[in-house]
């Protein structure tokens, strides 16, 4: 049996459901095993992630796994990179480039007939009932990603939501790109107004956040399901802008449209929380149509705002605007937003680096480093594979705190304390090259932290 191992560049709702999605086939195909240690598994499967730094993390984990992985191991790369720089991942030696759906089939093919069953493997109190995005606004790189608009069957989200309804306050209902196009696919019309509607009276006693929800979608029987379910408790809405030509540029709705929807559903519900992202510094935004929408938002139709900065994306429609801004204004105004209503923002990447120079710089600054964090530490998730990547990158910040302790355990109980610590976290190579910081100090303090980072059977020269 073929062992294999998945590590998430990113994990947002999507991707986890994605993951869930493959551990699943995994799990009904008798040929392999998933282990939660890649530098042991046959395969090594890397989910990567195409969003702002996204990409830079990506490529710094591709690089730090095909130096920890064994001699004979696959590394299969796959996720949101591939669909939007598929050429570029091939230039790497030493990986497979596959589409994740090219990816599914090659474990749907040894699977009995009628055997699969999907099941949240990676727990998140989020049902994911479509994925892909029928919209294709101007800028997203989503949209560039995004195969055909695929929504799950009715009766396999109402058996998640039963899952998920002794053990959860709130369960979030979204797409995995875009929610209120649900069921065009099967059923021939947009049908999230009767399956909300149906949620909410078969499970009654959970709140339910909508998410990732278009403003075209809010029509006469999505605002009727509202009004009669009080406990649909919050949506968020991404308006984006309020500037007519901007939006019209980002391929949106016109904001007399915007704005009397959002007015049509506080007047039925006062009560629901509203939420919103909106992207700053598009091509054509002055200053003037950057005051429009502080204005706006300043009025308080949300109770939640994230901010974006616009992201220039070779490959989208938005890139080839005209009146592109620069991005330190770009980042001024996301700043700025982001300080004025504690808005969560989503920054664009410091660099405008290709994949292969991450990929690179990456091979230079980590690959040399041991690993840091033991297969136990660097788990985040049950059946996930994690890396220390991040941890390499910040490995003077690391080895000085544990200096530090090490220097202010002053008692056996502190000694016994920290040493589980170590332990529990640090991989006995990392701890061999942190006792030799100690190795040439006084005598007390050496062997203090001889007892705290090397076990009684290790010998140190």
């Amino acid at each position: 049996m073929k062992t294999i191992s998945i590590i998430m560049c990113n994990d947002m709702h999507m991707d986890i459901e994605r993951v869930n999605e493959l551990i699943s086939y995994i799990h009904c195909n008798k040929n392999y095993k998933i282990i939660c240690d890649y530098t042991r598994a046959d395969y090594v499967i890397i989910i990567t992630c195409a969003f702002g730094d996204g990409k830079k993390n990506s490529m710094y984990k591709i690089a730090d796994v095909q130096n920890n992985v064994k001699q004979s191991s696959t590394v299969i790369v796959t996720g949101c990179l591939v669909n939007t720089n598929k050429e570029e991942l091939e230039k790497i030696d030493g990986i497979i480039v596959k589409k994740f759906e090219d990816l599914k089939k090659s474990f749907i093919k040894n699977i009995p007939d009628n055997s699969f069953c999907y099941k949240q493997y990676v727990k998140q109190n989020v049902i994911v009932i479509s994925n892909g995005c029928l919209k294709k606004c101007n800028y997203c790189v989503y949209s560039l990603i995004s195969n055909n608009y695929i929504s799950k069957n009715k009766e396999q989200i109402l058996k998640e939501v039963e899952d998920l309804y002794n053990d959860e306050i709130t369960i979030y209902i979204s797409g995995g790109l875009e929610t209120s196009d649900y069921g065009i696919d099967l059923y021939g019309k947009r049908s999230i107004a009767p399956l909300l509607d149906e949620i909410c009276t078969k499970y009654p006693n959970c709140n339910y956040v909508i998410g990732w929800f278009h403003t075209s979608g809010i029509t006469t029987d999505f605002l009727e399901v509202l009004e009669k379910h009080k406990n649909i408790t919050e949506i968020m809405i991404h308006i984006q802008h309020v500037d007519n030509i901007i939006l019209k540029n980002m391929g949106r709705e016109n904001f007399e449209s915007i704005d009397f929807k959002i007015n049509k559903i506080k007047e039925l519900r006062p009560d629901i929380q509203l939420s919103t992202e909106v992207i700053v510094g598009f091509p054509g935004e002055g200053e003037e149509e950057f005051q429009k929408l502080v204005k706006y938002l300043d009025t308080g139709p949300f109770d939640d705002i994230a901010v974006a900065s616009y992201e220039p994306v070779k490959a989208t429609k938005a890139y080839n605007l005209h009146n592109q801004n620069p991005k330190e204004i770009r980042k001024a105004r996301m700043e700025y937003m982001s300080k004025r209503y504690q808005a969560h923002k989503y920054p664009e990447p410091e660099d405008n680096n290709s994949l292969l120079e991450y990929y690179n710089e990456a091979k230079d600054k980590i690959t040399n480093i041991p690993m840091i964090l033991n297969v136990i530490a660097r788990q985040k998730y049950p059946y996930i594979a994690g890396t220390d990547t991040n941890q390499k990158l910040q490995i003077e910040h690391i080895i000085l705190d544990t200096f530090e302790k090490i220097l202010n355990a002053r008692d056996e109980m502190a000694i016994s304390k920290l040493q589980n610590w170590v332990y529990e976290n640090y991989t006995l190579d990392f701890r061999k090259d942190m006792y030799l910081i100690f190795s040439k100090t006084k005598s007390g303090i050496k062997n203090k932290a001889k007892k705290i980072l090397l076990s009684k059977q290790t010998r140190v020269s």
